[in-house]
């Protein structure tokens, strides 16, 4: 008898759309921000072509970037801001957030903008 209930619960249950995280995290390190920054040279960064890449995968994505609270930390984010802006991601889809752990890094995290709270 518990067998036979099993299959038909297991099937209601499977049937109800799980809750996903969409949230990923992506790093920019210091060192290498440090680098020249022209169009040709900025795609080729992992971290900026990756959260590029999930934010056109996504449905009502935005990213946040999380930087270090000092001035430079926040020149940094404007630039990497508008660096994004110029490849296709609407300004009003980008939030800067000061208070990053790391003062030799800024994180950005892309997903969807009711998971971010916008």
């Amino acid at each position: 008898m518990k067998g036979r209930l099993f299959l038909p619960l297991l099937l209601i249950a499977l049937s109800f759309p799980l809750a996903a995280n969409s949230l990923r995290i992506f790093t920019l390190s210091a060192d290498e921000w440090a680098r020249p920054r022209t169009g040709e040279v900025i795609p080729d960064f992992d971290a900026l072509r990756a959260a590029v890449g999930y934010w056109d995968k996504g449905a009502n994505f935005a990213m946040l970037i999380r930087y270090p609270g000092e001035d430079s930390g926040e020149i940094w984010a404007s630039e990497l801001r508008d660096w994004f802006i110029s490849l296709g991601i609407p300004s009003d889809y980008i939030l800067l957030v000061s208070g990053s752990q790391d003062a030799d890094e800024v994180t950005i995290i892309v997903g969807n903008r009711t998971e971010l709270k916008l």
